[in-house]
């Protein structure tokens, strides 16, 4: 048992890098045919061999980490996110492998609470005005979305009546959810794209403003980890997404697996869709949502079902 939990982790570890590695060429393409440009075209059949090519050049490049930096910290800090990214997807040989081993929803908001940091100590140890005021803003913005986000999932625990993703998708749980709670798995995507980091709530990054926000300072390796990590969560996300909120079919047959991954590549696209789509938030409109209209609203939809569900 030891052993299949072994080689079913590295399996699914192997499977993140490649589908991060795809994910970013899927990215590429669809921003490039949304703003009616050809994308990357040139590498290998239709620029198939980019993220090789491009994870290549990364890891042979030297890291060169700035003078004033706290260099014990800035060499760890990737390594860190990389680390966060595979613990969290921990989640998915736990379900897979041993359904009862069920506490994976706490362990998944365990990840992502933690994971924000990585933010925060990249600005403080670049020495750098821009990473710092992205480090700044992200230590601001995780206070307002991950009350929301918590709140969301332990909600889906006492409604569904398990920690476990697994159980709440095999039961069919998630099948009526979805259908009687859409207004709160909209919330829940625009809480992901805040967790995420991604457009329009992309302020601790924002290249507009802050060149590169809190890994401007960060090249090569170093820089690759931190992107790894970065889509690697939102791929986790997506997963997270379908199996709390749109997953009704049993995840141990191949029809169950392959509706599964249909509906995690429909978000991974809406992730993009929405990065050409929106622009910008300012600062003071995220804080303003997430505080005043995000966390009003899903505490009275769950009061709402609270009493539905009870009388």
């Amino acid at each position: 048992m030891i052993s299949c939990l072994f080689f079913t982790t590295i399996f699914i570890y192997l499977g993140v890098l490649l589908s991060v590695a795809y994910f970013t060429l899927m990215e590429r393409k669809c921003l490039s045919s949304l703003g009616i440009r050809l994308g990357p075209d040139k590498i290998s059949f239709a620029g198939f061999g980019q993220p090789i090519s491009d994870g290549m050049k990364l890891f042979t490049k030297e890291f060169v980490p700035p003078s004033n930096s706290a260099k014990f910290v800035f060499f760890l800090i990737p390594c860190v996110s990389l680390l966060l990214c595979f613990l969290g997807w921990q989640i998915f040989p736990a379900n897979m492998v041993s359904p009862s081993a069920g506490n994976d929803i706490l362990f998944f908001l365990v990840v992502s609470s933690v994971n924000a940091h990585v933010a925060i100590m990249s600005g403080w140890c670049s020495s750098s005005k821009y990473a710092s005021v992205g480090g700044v803003r992200g230590f601001a913005q995780v206070i307002s979305y991950e009350i929301c986000l918590s709140i969301t999932l332990v909600a889906v625990m006492f409604f569904g009546g398990s920690m476990s993703f697994f159980l709440l998708s095999d039961s069919g749980w998630s099948a009526w959810w979805s259908f009687y709670c859409i207004p709160v798995a909209v919330l829940w995507v625009t809480i992901c794209l805040a967790e995420a980091n991604r457009a329009p709530f992309d302020l601790v990054e924002a290249e507009s403003e802050l060149v590169s926000g809190f890994n401007t300072e960060f090249s090569a390796g170093s820089f690759a980890g931190l992107f790894i990590a970065e889509y690697g969560m939102i791929l986790l996300m997506c997963l997270v997404t379908v199996w709390s909120f749109f997953q009704n079919a049993c995840v141990w047959t191949v029809l169950g697996s392959v509706w599964m991954f249909t509906k995690v590549g429909f978000f991974a696209f809406f992730f993009i869709w929405t990065r050409s789509t929106f622009p910008r938030f300012r600062y003071d409109q995220l804080m303003m949502a997430a505080w005043k209209s995000l966390l009003p609203f899903i505490l009275g939809i769950y009061c709402v079902l609270f009493f539905v569900t009870k009388f």
